[in-house]
């Protein structure tokens, strides 16, 4: 094993003209996007009730979407490509850097993280990120376009 996987020790990038550190994430980091996840959910099944929504209609709605929002995790949602527009997953992977990034650089913002992954950079700060998550870049272009793939492999345990 790599030290600095063992360690959990940050793996430095560079991206939007600034040094950056990108840290493996924990238990926790996992956890709270897979609340995320689990909240857009939640978030779409509101905004589609209409004023002129029945109280019976939305408990139905609402009933559902939480059935369903309780079945999500971070693993499968951002592994499950085929249900994701590409705004969704550059936003997911936003959030999974952002969280990251925020270990070494607490006064980064969500808005920060955004711009790394629209920068020219994104590709080296998703290796990077890789590299601290499991010790090793992707192989294939393919991978590295996708910081999550297959990703529940290699999960820290629970």
């Amino acid at each position: 094993m790599l030290a600095s996987l063992a360690s959990a020790a940050p793996v430095p990038v560079h991206a939007g003209g600034r040094d950056l550190l990108l840290s493996p994430l924990s238990d926790r980091d996992f956890d709270e996007l897979s609340l995320w996840f689990q909240a857009r959910v939640l978030r779409v099944a509101r905004a589609s009730l209409g004023p002129d929504s029945t109280p019976q209609e939305r408990e139905e709605t609402m009933r559902a979407a939480y059935a369903h929002a309780a079945t999500i995790d971070f693993f499968t949602e951002y592994n499950n490509r085929s249900k994701r527009t590409q705004a969704e997953l550059d936003e997911a992977t936003a959030q999974l850097i952002w969280r990251a990034l925020r270990k070494n650089h607490p006064a980064l913002s969500l808005e920060d993280a955004r711009a790394v992954i629209r920068s020219e950079a994104s590709a080296e700060v998703v290796d990077a990120w890789r590299l601290a998550q499991f010790g090793k870049a992707p192989a294939a272009k393919d991978d590295a376009e996708d910081p999550g793939k297959n990703v529940e492999a290699r999960a820290p345990a629970a």
